[in-house]
């Protein structure tokens, strides 16, 4: 599966048409400018979940970048705003496969 990405300032279509639209929220960083955060938190009744945060990203980046590492780490996730959550502890699974395709990390 081929992982969609945008490199540089990425791009987006804005019609002149809708006014309120924050050009911004819209575009996305590229891989290796992005700093993104890994942690593990505990939800209630014992349920752990790992947060790749820090990201900007377009809605339809944001969801190719959730969807591989939901495959790379074999579970469930969502996405959160500018937090991508994934089910379980897979901080080194992330981390690594992040790594490996170049994104930047703190």
């Amino acid at each position: 599966m081929a992982v969609r990405r945008t490199s540089g300032e990425g791009w987006a279509f804005i019609s002149d048409d809708v006014p309120d639209i924050d050009v911004e929220v819209l575009v996305s960083r590229a891989p290796e400018e992005q700093r993104i955060r890994i942690s593990l938190e505990k939800r209630k009744r014992g349920k752990v979940v790992t947060l790749a945060g820090g990201l900007v990203l377009a809605k339809g980046d944001m969801k190719d970048l959730a969807r591989a590492l939901r495959e790379a780490c074999g579970t469930g996730g969502t996405i959160r705003g500018e937090t991508i959550e994934l089910q379980g502890d897979c901080r080194r699974h992330v981390r690594a496969w992040l790594m490996e395709n170049g994104w930047g990390l703190r």
